[in-house]
This record gives C-alpha cells, structure tokens and sequence, in this order.
C-alpha cells in the first residue's frame, strides 16, 4: 500500500474510538461533532475492512481486529505527536492532559501538594486521579493511565518503570490497648483479632501471606480499603490494625494510636513508578514524570524527617 496515499488524519479518530469505545465520546474527545465522528468511522471502516466497533444487544464492543490494532495505535499516535512536540514544547505554554493512578492515601495526602506546585510551572497541564482498583492492569494495558505512582513489582512489557521506595507492614493499636507498651506476639495476633487495611500501594497480598505464614489462627475481623476506615473501624476496640508502615507515618487520622513492630519477619515490598513505554521519549510527559517523582521522593524525605523529631520528641518526654 501507497503510504502517500493514506489518510493518517484517521490515526487520532481511529485512537479516540478505540479508547472510547463510543462515537459520541469520541467526538467529545476530538472536539467534533458526533456526525463528524460517524463518518471518520465510516472511513476507517473501508480502509481496515473491519466494523472496529460492534454492537451486541446494548452494548457496543471493539472488534476483535480493533482490539489487536489498539496499542500500535496508541503507539504509532503518541510517538507522531512526539516528534512534533518534542521541539516546540514549553512548560509554560503547553497543553496535555494526563492520568495518574495512586493510593487514596497517595491522591489525598501526598499528591495535591505535589500538583499544587506543578501547575505554577505547567498552568496548562490537566490531570485524571484515579484509586487503585483491581481494573488498574486493565486500564494500563488499554492506554487509559498514563503514570502510577506505586505499582507492586515489576510491570509487564511495554512499561517503562523506575524504583519509588521500599516499605513494609507495621500493627497500630489504641494508646489504652492492654499490649499497648508491649512487644506484640503470634499470640496477640491470635488473641485480639486483626483488622486487615488492603489497599495501600496494591499490597493487600502481602498482607495475608504474612498473617496466614504466623498462624492459621489469626482471625481477620474485617478488610478495609483504606487507612481511615481502618482507624475508625479499631477505635475503641481491643482489635490489632494492621498496615503498611508508610502508610502509618504519612496518614494525617493517625492520633491516639501506638505504632508497633510485628514479630516474626515482615515482608519487605518495593514499589515503583510504571509509565507506557510510548510516552519514554516524550518530552513532555517526561518533564511530567520526572517532577512528580523527584517531589514525590521529597515528600517521603520531609515525612521521614518530621518523624524522626517527633521520636526525639518523644524521646526527651520520657525522660
């Protein structure tokens, strides 16, 4: 086929479809109207010989020649753009829209500050906060995010990754807790029932591979989502919450509780940044990435800081 004598104006509709999986979203997408859009999927209909969108009942569905098209669409698209925004591109003046994924810890409590400070540099830069869900692969593999903050382990090809940080599982009890000044045991676990909190970074396996590994009698009272609901849920009870130690010292709700060591060997998780191999050479995604990062990794630093004179603190009180 003549390459000259294609239509690459189709690439973005032909994107747009295929991540919207809607001509009238896909329109929205493309600031066109919806029959400007019908008609672009009319043509790209001739030109792959293929529905690439097909309706079941209600619902509409990606043609099976759509689906294996999608990621060197979105591929073939973000790197034609790059090499046309790569030499014009300034912070300041330049317009893109991002998603990022993270914890309801991380969205809350450590990346608003973060954009805060972006958006003095990058006024015109747009963001999509999403939480963690068990969809996140799904939406990585789909083109929908375009930098997560915290993803467990390795990512698969097609990813781009760094190192974020390292963390691992610590227990919180009331101040009043019988075991309150006490080195917490199998036992304890056993005896006064645990609150689970599953979601920070996407560890919940981690977790429960520990608790199950001390003992099948550790009883698990309840699952939480987040940190917050975890610490309302072990308010005023005898039970042993049980997080991630990070999550603990960032998380602006922890008062009246004790931070404490669990016996045994906590596993020790690390966790990284992933970003869609595409956007690796995109100047401003990785001027992006790169500011998120580096404040991100300024922001444990200021934690680990403040936590530290806290203990001093703590320290010089008791004696």
């Amino acid at each position: 086929m003549n390459l000259y004598r294609l239509n690459l104006n189709l690439l973005p509709g032909l994107k747009a479809l295929l991540d919207t999986q809607s001509v009238s979203l896909a329109a929205k997408q493309m600031h066109v109207t919806q029959s400007a859009m019908s008609r672009t999927l009319a043509q790209l209909r001739e030109a792959l010989n293929d529905p690439i969108l097909v309706r079941e009942g209600n619902r509409i569905f990606l043609s099976e020649k759509a689906l294996a098209l999608k990621d060197d669409v979105n591929r073939v698209v973000t790197e034609a753009s790059t090499i046309f925004e790569n030499q014009q591109f300034d912070p300041w003046i330049t317009e893109k829209n991002f998603t990022i994924a993270g914890t309801y810890i991380v969205l809350e409590q450590i990346l608003p500050r973060i954009l805060q400070q972006f958006w003095k540099q990058a006024p015109h830069f747009n963001f999509e906060l999403l939480q963690f869900s068990p969809q996140l692969d799904k939406k990585l593999e789909a083109g929908q995010v375009d930098l997560v903050l915290g993803y467990v382990g390795k990512p698969p090809a097609g990813f781009s990754y760094e190192p974020l940080m390292e963390d691992t599982i610590c227990a919180l009890v009331n101040e009043d807790h019988p075991i309150s000044e006490d080195a917490i045991t199998v036992e304890d676990l056993e005896h006064y029932s645990v609150i689970r909190h599953s979601s920070w970074m996407g560890s919940p396996h981690f977790i429960r591979d520990y608790l199950v590994g001390l003992s099948e009698n550790i009883r698990v009272v309840a699952k939480t989502p987040n940190l917050p609901i975890g610490l309302q849920l072990v308010k005023d009870t005898s039970h042993i919450l049980v997080t991630m130690e990070k999550a603990a010292k960032s998380n602006i709700y922890v008062q009246n509780m004790k931070k404490k060591v669990l016996p045994g060997k906590p596993p020790r998780v690390e966790y990284y940044v992933v970003w869609p191999e595409y956007w690796e050479h995109n100047r401003a995604h990785r001027w992006f990435r790169e500011f998120i990062i580096n404040h991100f990794r300024l922001q444990l630093k200021e934690m680990e800081r403040q936590n530290a004179l806290m203990n001093e603190e703590d320290c010089i009180t008791i004696q």
